[in-house]
């Protein structure tokens, strides 16, 4: 996509140039101030007589000045090129081809042409930016910005080359929608990020930069293909940042060091519209906190280890011959330091002397060095322990019994933590564990000697057996985006844009047919269907920003019909039997209103003065999400309710927090809440008036809808989002969706759940428009059924390990029961104790025959089996003599 754009560019360079450059007309035109005998007193005076292929040479002198440059290929140099003597208020260029070198210039320097080159100036208080929607071509070479940065809009193709920048509250250098740019060799100091990419600006090249000093050295923003090499970053806060959706960037050959949070940061979101892996090799990294996965919530400069969700990051590239960033021999991982050494590469052997550590690098569950380059003598090392253990599955239904097994090397000590709890669970070194809870747990293991420490992470699912047999159905197939479902009984609407704006269309399941509900060449938003109706938010009648109206169609009828008429804003439209209501920016600010069709009447809900937004409506019930009582940092917003049949008013929530997107159902209010930091689910019984919260998993949910018992939205809890159901009945929690892409806008009818979402397998959900990615979605459909469990009572059977031995006889005990137990209780035969757990260890220290026992249970039977003499304890003689 951009190769062919950037040819485009050089085409036109070559234009530009040629239609520029005249030698014929080329003179020399002198300014000064001083008594000179220059031709001009003042640099405007100069350019406004200059012509194409001039060179106006400046004299020493202070020009207070803002001068305009709309002549091109033109050139403008102070005469000693010494910007200390040769002062201007500012340049502002508006041609192509002009060179401007040598000034002190006391505000900013604005671009607005192409092919240009500015070289040797010292700009005080002031930027130097470029917003041109074209080929770029802009060459800023050896500046020193002294309170001012570098920002580049729209530029393509540019080179930023040796410059000095220090003191700017905004980035040092910054690109946005600007992509092959070069920046290479510059010095960024004590700015609030030292390079940033963001918006659409790819495949640039930042390479042999120092960036010291600022809060992040380099921030990536939702950008990829760009190569971050041979740079020194170092005592920022955060190292290098990813966030949004970055991926197919680069990292090699760097020193990231002494940066005080985090070497690099990852605060990803899951769409990754480059689709590529972020890879980080070569590299060293020398900081307290080396590597940092919060991908789920925001960053807060408390600097924590806490693992949040899945990162498509890499960090080695394979093993090549060729010397790596450390002088070895070999390059494949990167080289990870700590200051007080004890960083992973300074704690592990190479016995081998290739430059590769003996041990892989656990840096999260989902983030391994797999070859961690390490640096010292093969002769002269220290033996350090190294970790290695295996667990015989990593996923089952609960209760989920594990038996994890230790192969560390050099170890004089391990602790286990099965349920990354932070409490020691063993020191054994093989171990079964049961997880009778559903849920990822780390498990970590922790082994030392002498001369370290070091840990391994691994990741294990318990999951409860499916409730559901699930059956999905796409209905939508054509090439276009289809969006914002709802369904109500077998008819499902949703938003398409296949005619060039978004229409609504219909499928019915009974007939199995596709209708197109509307054809007028206007936007629409937000449909809703209740029976036979459907309501939306229509913009046919916009004028400048407003002017958004609520229509109605009715398939009975095949009528449509336009609700509101008010010449301003009405959105978010809801609708339950005859009643509409909606969001109405009428009276300055949003309020609630609702229109009966039955009367054709229609009735303000709200008065208030502060914003009444995102309305649902059940029965003569109508929820919202209200702003009236915002504290002083405008942070909460509540959920008011309001019924229509006793025309009474109640704040459902109280808390000093956002609480928004509410929907209802009978006597349950389900609302988005964020007073534990992220996004959580929480439920309001009216019935009883009791307040629950549904989840807590620390992701970002959205999309609300219920229908009975049941709650669907999407949550991104595992790196993308998914759908997931809640049954209030059951009180169990259910993943409808699992796919590698993302699943959007769920809503839900009795067994049916519709959403709009992208399937990675199919070739069809994205294409180029106009040189930018285009992401298909389409209508998805899962049909639910339950699956009903068959209850038995349980079968006990056991087995031990080892049977027989010298006293004190260490004997694990392994359950082997059948039919689903969930209790379990042991009888070992030695009158001390017996332990209630699925699998213990028990140590024998009398000599004799024991006989053991285990009865399980579960809520259909209980059962015991007991096996005689069946553990052997004897006396060692040598102990006796």
């Amino acid at each position: 996509m951009w190769v062919n754009k950037f040819t485009i560019f050089l085409v036109a360079a070559i234009f530009f140039l040629a239609a520029a450059y005249n030698p014929a007309s080329a003179r020399e035109i002198t300014v000064g101030d001083n008594g000179s005998c220059a031709n001009f007193k003042s640099i405007q005076e100069a350019v406004n007589n200059s012509s194409s292929g001039d060179l106006i040479l400046v004299y020493p002198g202070t020009y207070n000045e803002s001068v305009n440059i709309g002549i091109q290929n033109i050139s403008v140099f102070s005469k000693f090129g010494n910007p200390e003597d040769t002062i201007v208020r500012a340049f502002a260029m508006h041609s192509n081809n002009v060179t401007l070198s040598g000034f002190g210039i006391q505000g900013n320097l604005s671009i607005n042409g192409y092919y240009s080159k500015i070289s040797d100036n010292i700009i005080f208080d002031g930027d130097v930016s470029s917003v041109s929607p074209g080929p770029g071509g802009i060459i800023l070479l050896n500046n020193t910005l002294l309170k001012g940065h570098i920002e580049l809009i729209g530029c393509p193709g540019n080179k930023i080359h040796s410059n000095y920048i220090s003191n700017a509250k905004d980035p040092g250098i910054s690109l946005s929608e600007s992509s092959f740019n070069q920046i290479d060799n510059n010095t960024v100091v004590n700015c609030s990020e030292g390079i940033f990419i963001s918006w659409l600006s790819s495949d640039n090249t930042i390479n042999n930069n120092i960036l010291t000093s600022n809060y992040r050295g380099i921030l990536i923003g939702g950008q990829g293909g760009n190569s971050i090499s041979n740079n020194t970053i170092s005592n920022n806060d955060v190292g290098i940042w990813f966030c949004s959706d970055s991926s197919g960037n680069l990292v090699t050959n760097n020193k990231v060091e002494q940066n005080k949070i985090y070497g690099v940061y990852l605060n990803q979101v899951t769409e990754v519209p480059y689709n590529r892996t972020n890879r980080l090799y070569n590299n060293i990294f020398n900081n307290t906190i080396n590597l940092y996965n919060h991908t789920s919530n925001y960053y807060t400069k408390k600097a924590i280890s806490r693992d949040a969700g899945i990162i498509l990051v890499v960090c080695n590239t394979t093993k090549t011959a060729g010397t790596s960033i450390v002088g070895k021999s070999y390059i494949g991982g990167n080289y990870w330091a700590k200051p007080d050494g004890t960083g992973f590469s300074q704690t592990c052997n190479d016995w081998d002397g290739d430059g590769i550590g003996d041990s892989i690098y656990t840096i999260s569950v989902n983030i391994i060095d797999y070859l961690p380059l390490v640096f010292g003598s093969k002769q002269e090392q220290t033996v350090f322990p190294a970790v290695d253990f295996s667990a015989n599955v990593t996923s089952g239904y609960v209760p989920l019994s594990v038996l994890f097994t230790d192969f560390s090397q050099n170890v004089t000590a391990r602790e286990w933590d099965f349920n990354n709890d932070g409490i020691c669970d063993s020191t054994d070194a093989t171990n079964v564990f049961v997880y009778t809870a559903p849920g990822t747990y780390i498990v970590n293991l922790t082994v030392s000697n002498e001369n370290g420490t070091v840990s391994r992470l691994s990741a294990v699912t318990a999951s409860t057996k499916p409730q559901y047999t699930l059956v999905e159905t796409q209905i939508t197939t054509n090439k276009s985006k289809e969006m914002q479902p709802a369904i109500y009984g077998d008819r499902i609407v949703w938003l398409d844009d296949r005619n060039g704006m978004y229409d609504l269309y219909m499928y019915d399941l009974s007939t199995q047919k596709e209708i197109n509900i509307t054809a007028n060449q206007s936007a629409k938003k937000q449909p809703a269907i209740h029976g036979d109706k459907i309501v939306w938010e229509d913009w046919r009648n916009v004028s400048g920003y407003s002017n958004y109206d609520i229509y109605m169609y009715d398939l009975s009828t095949q009528k449509e019909t336009q609700i509101t008429d008010n010449k301003s804003v009405q959105n978010e439209p809801a609708i339950y039997g005859d009643k509409i209501v909606w969001a109405d920016g009428r009276n300055g600010n949003y309020d609630i209103y609702m229109y009966n069709l039955s009367t054709s009447k229609e009735t303000r809900i709200t008065t208030n003065e502060s914003q009444q937004e995102a309305p649902e409506i059940y029965g003569d019930r109508i929820v919202w999400q209200d702003s009236r009582n915002r504290n002083s940092l405008n942070e909460n917003s509540d959920i008011y309710m309001y019924n229509t049949s006793t025309s009474t008013e109640t704040q459902i929530t109280v808390d000093d927090s956002f609480q928004y997107n509410p929907v209802i159902y009978g006597d349950k209010i389900v609302w988005q809440d964020s007073r534990n930091g992220a996004s959580d689910i929480y439920v309001y019984d009216i019935s009883i008036s009791k307040e629950t919260q549904l989840t807590n998993a620390g992701s970002w949910v959205s999309g609300l809808a219920i229908y009975g018992d049941r709650i669907v939205w999407n949550d991104n809890r595992d790196g993308n989002y998914d759908i997931y159901m809640y049954n209030l009945s059951t009180f169990k929690e259910t993943q409808i969706t699992t796919h590698a892409r993302d699943d959007y806008s769920p809503a839900i009818y009795e067994d049916r759940i519709v959403w709009e979402g992208v399937r990675k397998e199919d070739n069809r959900n994205e294409y180029i428009v106009n040189y930018y990615p285009y992401t298909i979605t389409d209508i998805y459909m899962c049909t639910l059924s339950e699956v009903r469990q068959e209850q038995k009572s349980p079968v006990a059977d056991f087995s031990a390990s080892p049977t027989s031995g010298y006293a004190p006889l260490k004997v694990l005990f392994t359950d082997n029961s059948t039919g689903s137990p969930t209790s379990w209780l042991w009888d070992f035969g030695d009158d001390i104790h017996s332990k209630h757990a699925m699998n213990a260890t028990h140590t024998f220290t009398r000599s004799g025959k024991y006989n053991v026992s285990l009865t399980v249970a579960n809520a259909d039977g209980i059962d015991t089996e007991t096996k005689s003499e069946y553990i052997i304890v004897s006396t060692d003689e040598k102990q006796v003599n």
